[in-house]
């Protein structure tokens, strides 16, 4: 059984974080502070979490939105594509794989 506090893999987080924004994509744009406080990612080092989504805004797949005291992010189109090309399925394997273990 996993643990509660086991740490997820750096791409299930990535993955994670990614799905969060591409359901809330009619949305709107997130802080970083949303994204560490309200994606379930239990146990993630806050560093870690910031460090992957500046990575995802490296990549084109969020892009960055800057206010005069914040800065927000939202998932593009180009991280649409990749999220409904493989990201989806890979982490409606992942669960599945942790439904069957936690049973």
């Amino acid at each position: 059984m996993v643990s509660e506090r086991a740490r997820y893999s750096y791409e299930y987080t990535v993955f994670t974080i990614l799905e969060y924004l591409f359901t809330r994509k009619f949305s709107e744009p997130v802080s970083k502070y949303h994204i560490m406080t309200r994606v379930r990612l239990p146990s993630q080092r806050p560093d870690r979490v910031s460090a992957i989504v500046d990575l995802l805004v490296a990549k084109g797949w969020v892009s960055l939105v800057k206010t005069e005291h914040a800065s927000f992010y939202q998932i593009t189109p180009a991280g649409e594509t990749e999220y409904n090309r493989w990201i989806k399925a890979f982490l409606d394997f992942a669960r599945s794989l942790y439904q069957i273990e936690a049973r």
